[in-house]
């Protein structure tokens, strides 16, 4: 037996790490909802008011759009994260690293959606979860990087990994859209990551016209 088999035979397997991102994800996805928050019935002159309580309940919108974005942003990642260790043959020191880099990304994502819930007409509270998005993007374009120098993935097509490039590119570019557009109307910055459910049909069919 090599030194090199010896040596990824002491490391955790890939589904160690599977089973460790999804715990993660689904905590994550567990303390986004936190940022809810129910009236008071104290707030209500008169508790059993329809009106009054809806009222209230407008109030935390801001709250509920940043919790509801958020749940699919992390979903996203999740299938995607998937997608990508689905491939993966081996495992490497560096590869649990990268994931675990990942893993900040989302575990800190309750935090920074919490921030713009609150904060939805500050740019700045807008911008730190958009770059939030971004270095979740950026730490899954990494993983797979450090895959592919270290030969821990399985072979794809020229095409697979353009579609794959203009998929991330896409996403990329819709959330540095968002970080340019807070400053100018924060509501607007916040419509802009509704483009992250067609960025991914998009790069595709863009893909799919050039040559691979």
């Amino acid at each position: 037996m090599s030194t090199d088999t010896g040596f990824r035979d002491e490391l955790p397997g890939v589904d160690r790490l599977l089973t460790l991102s999804d715990g993660v994800v689904a905590i994550a996805i567990t303390l986004l909802v936190l940022q809810l928050n129910v009236p008071e019935p104290a707030k209500l002159t008169d508790p059993a008011s329809a009106s009054e309580l809806a009222t209230q309940l407008g109030k935390g919108a801001d709250s509920l759009i940043s919790y509801v974005i958020s749940f699919y942003v992390i979903a996203q990642f999740w299938l995607v994260h998937h997608r990508v260790f689905r491939r993966i043959t081996g495992q490497r020191e560096g590869l649990a690293w990268w994931n675990f880099a990942f893993l900040f990304t989302i575990t800190i994502m309750p935090f920074t959606s919490n921030l713009v819930g609150k904060f939805s007409a500050n740019p700045l509270a807008v911008d730190i979860f958009a770059v939030n998005l971004l270095l979740a993007i950026l730490a899954t374009h990494l993983t797979v990087t450090y895959g592919h120098r270290k030969n821990l993935l399985t072979a794809e097509s020229p095409r697979e990994m353009q579609v794959a490039q203009a998929r991330a590119a896409a996403s990329a570019f819709v959330i540095v859209l968002s970080i340019g557009i807070a400053w100018v109307n924060t509501g607007a910055a916040k419509y802009c990551w509704l483009l992250l459910a067609v960025a991914p049909q998009v790069a595709d069919r863009w893909s799919a016209r050039r040559p691979a």
